[in-house]
Formats: structure tokens, sequence, C-alpha cells
């Protein structure tokens, strides 16, 4: 007899991985059929779905309500319509639209074994700055992006308002902080700040048409440059959310050596990522995020507390310390001396 049935073991965790991927096809086939922009403003019967969007009688009423299950459609009588979450993050109107981004994560997700087994990322992305420009040619295609960046960036944006103490801070840079919406959310909390996210050029436009859209134009300022080119403004805090993880551990060094570089004496670089823990054996998803990594860029990972905490040390940060943040994000605090 084995170990796993003398413990009792069941199938039933393989089986719930195989439920999450039949959901997870579920709703990228709604998303390509542009389902949920349909059903906002104008809720149809099954009949209704089944003819406008050419899908077969035989499953149209178990794919309706799986959705509704999954609560991304909602149920009144014989209508569906989208549901809020839906209508918030899937709906092509709207800024904050996820589809593109989910449908290129399915793209990279489906040449896992090839990534494994070359080692090289699966969307054709490429060393440095082209690594985006490249991905990335069109305002449409930023906004993506942007979009799916601040779905996954919006809670630790939201808890890093709270996670630090911002009264003593006059300037904050978020390095890489795209269109702004970690920055957005810190200067409503503190409006005292003086914030500016450094990004690439390409990046500015949709970060001025996100800034109008929040009604803050002014309160976050925009510098264009390359954080392995150029430096970094001068500030009391450098931001780095979901930032290290895209590059290798050389990148990561150059990185945290230009933040001890731009902060002032007493300031501090704050850095947030899906950290692995150290053991490397305690929570399966920064794993998986990390391979996630692997397939859409040349030499980025996720990494343990302790390996970041040997970067910012060795650009000569003291007292750095970690805490979780927000999800499985853990915030990496690193002061330099006063």
């Amino acid at each position: 007899m084995t170990k796993g049935a003398e413990a009792g073991a069941t199938a039933q965790p393989l089986l719930q991985m195989a439920a999450d991927y039949y959901k997870w096809r579920t709703v990228l086939f709604a998303i390509e059929l542009d389902l949920f922009s349909g059903l906002i403003d104008t809720p149809m019967t099954r009949a209704g779905v089944r003819d406008r969007f050419g899908i077969a009688e035989r499953g149209v009423r178990d794919f309706l309500d799986a959705l509704v299950s999954l609560g991304l459609l909602e149920r009144q009588g014989d209508r569906y319509r989208t549901a809020p979450l839906a209508a918030r993050f899937l709906d092509t109107e709207k800024t904050a639209y996820l589809g593109r981004f989910l449908e290129q994560a399915d793209a990279r997700w489906s040449r896992v074994g090839e990534g494994l087994l070359s080692g090289e990322p699966q969307n054709g992305a490429r060393r440095g700055a082209g690594m985006f420009t490249q991905q990335h040619r069109s305002l449409q295609a930023w906004r993506a992006y942007y979009g799916g960046m601040d779905a996954l960036n919006g809670p630790s944006g939201r808890a890093l308002v709270d996670a630090f103490d911002w009264s003593g801070v006059k300037r904050v840079t978020d390095a890489g902080g795209a269109r702004g919406n970690v920055l957005a959310q810190l200067v409503r909390a503190h409006p005292h700040l003086e914030a500016t996210v450094f990004d690439l050029a390409a990046a500015e436009e949709v970060f001025r048409e996100h800034m109008a859209e929040l009604g803050l134009t002014g309160r976050v300022n925009f510098r264009a440059g390359d954080f392995f080119r150029d430096p970094l403004p001068e500030s009391d805090v450098v931001v780095f959310g979901h930032v290290l993880h895209d590059w290798d551990v050389e990148q990561r060094r150059q990185l945290a050596a230009r933040a001890f570089a731009a902060v002032s004496p007493g300031g501090w670089a704050l850095v947030y990522d899906t950290m692995i823990d150290d053991e490397r054996a305690k929570a399966a998803n920064p794993l998986l995020v990390s391979l996630n990594m692997m397939l859409c860029t040349p030499g980025g990972s996720e990494y343990t507390p302790s390996e970041g905490a040997a970067w910012f040390t060795e650009a000569g940060f003291s007292d750095v310390e970690f805490r979780p943040l927000a999800g499985d994000d853990t915030l990496l605090l690193a002061r330099r001396a006063g």
C-alpha cells in the first residue's frame, strides 16, 4: 500500500485543478465572443444569446448559468445581463478592460512546456526597455497592458497608503509607475506628497489620459526615462511596484543602486512583488507567478525576501525589513542611513 493511500489521500485536489481550468477556458471563450460588452445594456434571453453570438442550443444554457455561478453574469427571470465585476473589467469600452491581458496570459501559458524546455520567453520579449515597446506599439495596446497592471497593483497600492509612514515624506517617485494608478491613491490619501511617475516616454500619453479620468491632472507628474540609463529623480522615497521581478538579478542590483543614488539620506526604497517564501515550499502562487515571469520576460522571476535584502544591502541601504502587503505581495523597506 502506498504512503498516500495509507494517509487516506484522495484525488480531489487534482480534480479541483481541472475544474479551475474549466472555469478559465469558459471565461476566455466569453471574452472571445465579447459577451460581457454585449449584455451590459441589453439583457437577453437564452435564445437571444444563442442567436446573436452563434452558440449551439445544446450548450448555451449551461454556458450562461456557469457564468452566473462564477459571478460574471446575472440572471433575472429568463434574461441574462453582465454582472458588476465583468462590467468593470471585461467590457471592451472600459479603460480597465482586462480581456486582452487575460488572452495574452493564456497564449503564454499554452506554451509553458516550450518555455520550460528552452528557458526563453514565449511572447517575443527581448532584453531591456524594448521588452515593453516591442510588444505595445499602439495606444490601445498600452491601455490594455496597463489595465492589467492596474488590476494587479490596485490592492497593493491601496495597502501602501497605510503600510508606511508618509508624514515625513515630501517627494516620492514610482519607478516604472506606468499610468500612475498607485501614486494616485497615495496623493489622495496624503495630499502633501510631490509624486512623480518615472517611466518610458511611450507611456506618457496613457498616463495623462488616466490622470484626467481620475481628476488628478497636475497632482502627479511624469518624468520620461529608461531607469537603466537615466538617473531617477531625487526623492525621499523610491517605489518599485511589481518591477524587480521583470528583470534578471544583475539588473535588480542596478536598480537598487540607482534607488540608493536617488534617495536623500534618511530616505527609503519601497519594493513590492509576489515574493517566494525563503523555504520555497509554503505557497504555490508566488512560484507559479515566477514561472509566468519566465514565460513573458527574458530574465525575470520572483525572488525571496532574503535575496531582495541582499541586493539593497549591497547598494548601501540599511535597516532592510519586510512585511505582508496585500494578497500574495510582500513589501520590502530599505532605508538609506541619514
